[in-house]
């Protein structure tokens, strides 16, 4: 079963860091690509964006949507409980199907991206277990 799961932001010759699903042996169950790429600028508090800083985050949680945020956010969002709300969702804004299966790549304002078929699979793993720990590294 699932007890946590890891981003690796280490660019792989995709162009996207990676992220791992663990069993409770820390064995590794499944994988994905995932994005950390972001717009620069700022949040409306005038705050410098960026992505969802390395570190450990508890209580991770998540979600299948089936679209239900809109096409920012894709078919399921998963909670970290960062304090800026950087989150880990699909979808893409501007993207031809935001709610394709693989819908493609665009940055965020400092979530992590991932495709959505990907995410859902994820999600319903998370669902499962309840919820998870994050670890977020270099």
């Amino acid at each position: 079963m699932l007890k946590e799961i890891q981003f690796q932001r280490r660019k792989r010759p995709d162009g996207k860091g990676r992220m791992y699903a663990m069993d409770e042996n820390y064995s590794v169950i499944a994988e994905w690509p995932c994005s950390d790429d972001f717009v620069p600028g700022y949040n409306a508090t005038g705050d410098p964006r960026g992505s969802l800083p390395n570190g450990v985050y508890t209580s991770v949680t998540a979600e299948v949507t089936d679209g239900a945020y809109g096409p920012a956010y894709g078919t399921f969002y998963i909670t970290t409980h960062d304090p800026r709300a950087r989150d880990i969702h699909g979808g893409g804004s501007g993207l031809p199907d935001p709610y394709a299966d693989y819908q493609g790549w665009v940055p965020t304002y400092g979530c992590l991206r991932m495709q959505n078929a990907d995410g859902v699979e994820l999600s319903k793993m998370i669902e499962v277990a309840g919820s998870v720990v994050l670890t977020v590294v270099e």
